[in-house]
């Protein structure tokens, strides 16, 4: 008969195979999500008359399990969004309708539901009121889902027939689109937030048809995003601050090592840098990220005049409202002026009240022709990153500590990176 293995929310399938690990779930989960779960299929009565094989039970019963609202950040980096599955769905109706294969149980052809009617439909019935109680009468496994008309609308899935409870024949009709798609489908409903998403690799180990060592949580290689910098400091807070502020997804990211030394120091050579990955024809998916100052802004905009690939994209920091009437000291004395694009670098997206120091402000320096901006510093920074590094993850996520600018850069950054395509 053989082992099978399935990914499931809320015992719905989302995608199945036998004798074989099938699609590669991992990169939906993360180190930490690992557990039990009791699982049909195992004889439990055989491990109660063997306690000395408890061992054997919690390896025959390994998964990987994770909320769906914590997965849900790990598919927008992939581009797995509700508009994918809006494509995705509207080609099976095309298909369909191509073929001719639906007819409705009445014998009547129904028009299909739209992308929108069938998210409403999925929606209606929260994952966690399906019953999943065994069934032996087709109609009575259907239970209340049995008087929903919209049932007959939903285009013919390979597994229409099969099912044996509430939930299993929600499944059968209403699961037809990609595992991914699903779940940006699943995730409409907020009651489904909170419902564990299980990859039940366990039986398929247990079995011998593939090695523990195939199942293996976090991004893989060629999903991972390169982030470059132009000097350590923005590789140090932009780390700690994934690492913290969203740890879901900070596996995503690599950087270059800077524990000894910043290998690209200043626009120039990151610029540089980029015309190297581009001559070697690097595959790598990479992300260059540039402070927004004068400086900042003019090497970004020699990097895009380079027709960066697809794979390879440029930032500069985002400009901000906080941003736009700061404290500033010229030859003509203190102004306040709006730093975005020519002073704003990644120590202004700190906190920047520190009790011992006066007031925040930037010292302008020199003037950049290229830009017609001026370019400018902020005073004291190394006291605002030193500040920053002595928080603890708690005091950032939770404050005392401001983290509200650099809760904005991260979600810039982690847009950009979510545009950022596999080379081909």
């Amino acid at each position: 008969m053989g082992t099978s293995i399935e990914l499931k929310i809320g015992g719905v399938s989302l995608s199945y195979a036998k004798n074989n690990m099938g699609i590669d779930f991992g990169y939906l989960f993360q180190e930490g999500d690992e557990s039990n779960r009791r699982m049909d299929g195992i004889d439990y009565e055989y491990y109660e008359d063997h306690p000395e094989l408890h061992a054997d039970l919690l390896d025959h019963e390994a998964v990987f399990v994770r909320p769906l609202a914590r997965m849900l950040p790990r598919l927008r980096l992939l581009k797995f969004t509700i508009e994918t599955a809006r494509a995705e769905y509207e080609a099976i109706v095309a298909e369909a309708t191509e073929t001719q294969s639906y007819v409705a149980p009445s014998g009547a052809n129904l028009p299909f539901l739209s992308f929108d009617e069938y998210c409403d439909l999925v929606c209606r019935y929260p994952l966690a009121s399906l019953a999943a109680g065994y069934l032996e009468r087709e109609e009575e496994a259907k239970g209340r889902l049995k008087t929903d008309k919209d049932f007959d609308r939903v285009p013919w899935a390979e597994n229409s027939d099969m099912f044996w409870s509430e939930v299993s024949y929600f499944s059968a009709k209403l699961a037809i689109l990609s595992a991914e798609s699903m779940l940006n489908v699943f995730a409409l409903n907020s009651d489904n937030l909170v419902v564990d998403v299980v990859w039940e690799f366990g039986p398929l180990v247990h079995a011998g048809w593939e090695s523990r060592e195939s199942f293996q949580p976090g991004v893989r290689r060629k999903q991972k995003v390169l982030i470059a910098t132009e000097g350590a400091s923005d590789v140090r807070i932009i780390k700690r601050s994934l690492d913290i502020l969203r740890p879901d997804i900070a596996d995503f990211f690599n950087f270059v090592d800077v524990d000894e030394r910043h290998h690209f120091w200043g626009t120039g050579n990151l610029v540089k840098f980029a015309e190297g990955l581009l001559r070697i024809d690097v595959h790598n998916k990479v992300l260059f990220v540039f402070d927004n100052d004068a400086e900042g802004v003019g090497a970004y905009r020699k990097l895009e005049a380079l027709n960066l690939p697809p794979n390879m994209r440029s930032m500069v920091l985002p400009s901000l409202e906080e941003l736009r009437n700061f404290p500033a000291r010229g030859p003509e004395g203190f102004s306040v002026a709006d730093i975005n694009g020519r002073a704003a670098a990644i120590e202004c997206y700190l906190d920047l009240n520190l009790p011992a120091y006066p007031p925040a402000r930037v010292l302008w320096s020199n003037y950049k022709a290229d830009i017609d901006a001026w370019q400018g510093a902020l005073e004291f920074k190394e006291s605002y990153q030193h500040h920053f590094y002595d928080q603890s993850p708690e005091a950032l996520r939770m404050g005392p500590y401001d983290a509200t600018k650099l809760v904005k850069l991260l979600d810039v950054l982690i847009a950009e990176a979510a545009l950022v395509s596999p080379s081909v």
